[in-house]
């Protein structure tokens, strides 16, 4: 690029190339890498040493202290302006070039500049909407998390309270099943000790849960006590002397009962003795006749009447 000329104060001329000082008055300009001619001291006259040049009066002489920077500048700014010299025509040509390629250039960079500024701005907001859904999503599982730990919470003081009921009620079942079984035992006992058809026969053998056992037995024993209110006709096999024989026993409740062969030809009373059934012939013909009487009552072949039955218990052999 051409070299800007530089202009001195006090209306001095300008500097072409490499000028490292100001002419004087009168004196031509110099070019390339000419020197300034050095000044001479006055003398102790005040007229100047012999053989230099004095300027003509009436000149303006800049004073020492500018004097002496300005040469410095002048020395320095010389090597660029002699570099420069050369090429001012061709620099002069490729200024408009070169300022459109550095404005083509700086317009670029601009629109990259602005493209990527637009591209940081909508990552920003991409990344605080998903920082945003992060922190709600956090939120609601946090919200979770703490409904877990309460719900977990109730869970296992419900477990614990259904634990203790747990165990209240395996307590209440050995209750139960002892009850039960201490119930079947006394019915036992009592169908040993009394006369056939009284006490029904033990279905709860095969049941295992003690409620169900429990009710069996309850039922059972509700069942004797209905027995012994009526009564009735029951086939039985009986020990009548040293003989076991098949009869059929008239049972008044609990209380009494009376016998007859299938034939209807022998008759008596009848009592339980080590849970085996005693058979006692009638020792009367009244009796024989009341015992038939009673049984035909019995089973509806003649209306009821008031009769005179005999009654024993069992005797020892």
């Amino acid at each position: 690029m051409r070299q800007p000329h530089t202009l001195l104060r006090g209306g001095s001329p300008l500097l072409r190339g490499g000028q490292s000082c100001p002419p004087r008055a009168g004196s031509p300009v110099l070019r390339g890498g000419q020197s300034c001619p050095p000044r001479s001291r006055r003398g102790a006259s005040g007229e100047p040493p012999r053989g230099t040049h004095t300027p003509p009066r009436g000149t303006h002489t800049l004073p020492r202290g500018v004097r002496v920077p300005l040469l410095a500048a002048c020395l320095l700014t010389l090597p660029f302006a002699i570099a420069a010299g050369p090429d001012e025509s061709q620099d002069a040509a490729t200024v408009p070039e070169k300022v459109q390629a550095h404005l083509a250039a700086a317009h670029a960079v601009r629109t990259e500049l602005a493209k990527e500024r637009e591209a940081w701005a909508m990552e920003k907001e991409r990344l605080e909407l998903l920082a945003s859904t992060v922190r709600s999503e956090a939120e609601r599982l946090r919200a979770a998390a703490d409904k877990a730990r309460s719900d977990e919470a109730t869970l296992r003081s419900r477990t614990e309270t259904l634990q203790a009921a747990k165990q209240r009620l395996e307590h209440i079942e050995a209750m139960i099943d002892t009850v039960a079984e201490r119930l079947e035992q006394a019915l036992s006992a009592l169908a040993a000790q009394s006369l056939p058809g009284v006490v029904p026969p033990d279905v709860a053998a095969g049941i295992t849960e003690p409620a169900r056992r429990l009710a069996a037995g309850a039922g059972r024993l509700d069942e004797a006590r209905l027995r012994t209110q009526r009564s009735g006709i029951e086939l039985v096999v009986g020990t009548l002397g040293e003989r076991q024989v098949t009869v059929r026993l008239l049972r008044a409740g609990a209380v009494a009962a009376w016998w007859m062969t299938l034939d209807g030809k022998q008759t008596g009373t009848a009592a339980v003795r080590d849970g085996k059934v005693i058979l006692r012939p009638a020792k009367t013909p009244d009796e024989t006749a009341a015992i038939r009487k009673a049984f035909a009552i019995a089973d509806g072949h003649t209306p009821p009447d008031w009769i005179l039955l005999p009654v024993r218990t069992a005797e020892a052999p």
